[in-house]
């Protein structure tokens, strides 16, 4: 009975000093936790450094496809400028051959009508969209 009454009393007397004191054990049980959950420290550094070089890597991929593209794209303006500058340049021909053939035409015309001015006026006037006003 003697080892009851002093094991009830050192109960009381540790009770006590936690009420008091409750800090104390938290802190070492706090301890405690962190160390299981990360006494395995280099698996976490290397899940991080894992992580880190993934990410560099879908940096540099990104980089590389947004280079490429503008790459392209340059090529594709580049492409567009010249073939819209020989477009001009065939057209500035063709003007010019089409305005060449115009004035033989309308040369031939005056001369075949040299005696007839009013038929002129009206065949040219027909022929080219113009009014003709007597």
């Amino acid at each position: 009975m003697l080892t009851w009454l002093a094991t009830k009393a050192s109960l009381k007397k540790i009770w006590v000093w936690l009420k008091h004191n409750w800090y104390v054990p938290a802190v070492i049980i706090y301890t405690l936790i962190l160390w299981i959950f990360f006494r395995r420290k280099d698996k976490a550094l290397e899940v991080l450094e894992i992580r880190s070089e993934s990410y560099k890597k879908q940096i540099e991929a990104i980089n590389e496809i947004h280079k490429e593209e503008n790459e392209k794209k340059d090529k594709i303006l580049e492409k567009y400028g010249k073939i819209l500058k020989e477009l001009e340049e065939q057209y500035e021909k063709d003007s010019l051959e089409l305005s060449e053939e115009k004035k033989k035409e309308i040369k031939d015309l005056v001369e075949e009508y040299d005696e007839k001015p009013d038929e002129l006026a009206k065949l040219l006037a027909e022929k080219y969209g113009l009014e003709y006003v007597e």
